[in-house]
């Protein structure tokens, strides 16, 4: 287990929490709008007869003639909602007991608590962030390269862009401690078909995210290739595309510096 991450589970429980919170004040409103009582069904012969249960104690109910099926139908919805009410209730206090009960990092501080010279002995089955970040940034691979006429644009770091674009990109990433890594290749079915501009690692999720910045959208040929581009990702199967970031610019829109901290801060940190 050499990827160690809670986070995105906890994410995801209290993203659906929320989710089943809207849902419930949904369920309340309706079923406080719908008729009173409820619905007994009986079938005679090849049919069914439709009967509005208001008391507890009235076992027969009230004929719902078909002219006011809808009634039957509403009280069958609240039915339903109150069934579904109580379920989701229960998911929810499912929910909130596990996130109280656990510690993600509970299993990483087996090794952290060991006394020293037991550590130097044990080989942790958890990477630490450092060690993750190292191994993330060591990956060797082929850079696309530059053209003798390319123009030279260097980052603070000292490394080569291709616009100064990129450069603000890069500054921000390294301003924020992003690591990242410049047109790092993806494939799909095993084959190259993009270098996007920048590979960044979000540390708290260990996720990566390519960050592709399109420079010249005004210029009509540009903006073709990079639709096409797009579409790429987009039907690329081994390819989350929830994963890519776009920014965007023309000659009478350069890009945004604020745009750029907004994605860091979205997606990043």
């Amino acid at each position: 287990m050499q990827v160690y991450n809670s986070e995105a589970l906890i994410n995801d429980l209290l993203l659906h929490a929320t989710e089943i919170e809207n849902t419930v004040k949904s369920l309340n409103k309706r079923i406080k709008d719908a008729p009173m009582g409820s619905l007994r069904i009986l079938k005679k012969r090849k049919s069914y007869q439709y009967y509005q249960r208001v008391r507890a104690y009235d076992n027969s109910g009230r004929y719902i003639a078909a002219k006011d099926r809808d009634l039957a139908a509403k009280l069958a919805q609240k039915d339903y909602d109150q069934k579904l009410l109580a379920v989701l209730k229960e998911q929810k206090k499912t929910i909130e007991q596990f996130l109280k009960d656990f510690d993600p990092d509970a299993a990483r501080q087996v090794y952290e608590k060991l006394k020293e010279p037991r550590k130097q002995l044990v080989k942790s089955e958890f990477l630490s962030d450092e060690e993750f970040i190292e191994r993330w940034q060591n990956t060797p691979y082929t850079r696309l390269g530059f053209g003798k006429k390319d123009p030279e644009f260097y980052t603070t770091r000292g490394e080569r862009v291709r616009s100064k674009s990129e450069i603000l990109i890069a500054d921000a990433l390294l301003r924020n401690n992003i690591p990242y890594r410049y047109e790092y290749p993806v494939t799909h079915d095993g084959v190259i078909f993009a270098a996007p501009d920048f590979n960044c690692l979000n540390v708290r999720l260990r996720k990566d995210y390519y960050w592709e910045h399109l420079g010249m959208m005004g210029k009509e040929d540009y903006a073709e290739r990079n639709v096409s581009k797009i579409d790429k990702y987009v039907l690329a199967d081994d390819f989350d595309i929830k994963s890519l970031i776009l920014t965007m610019e023309t000659e009478a829109h350069p890009l945004n510096t604020k745009v750029i901290e907004e994605m860091i801060r979205r997606y990043l940190i």
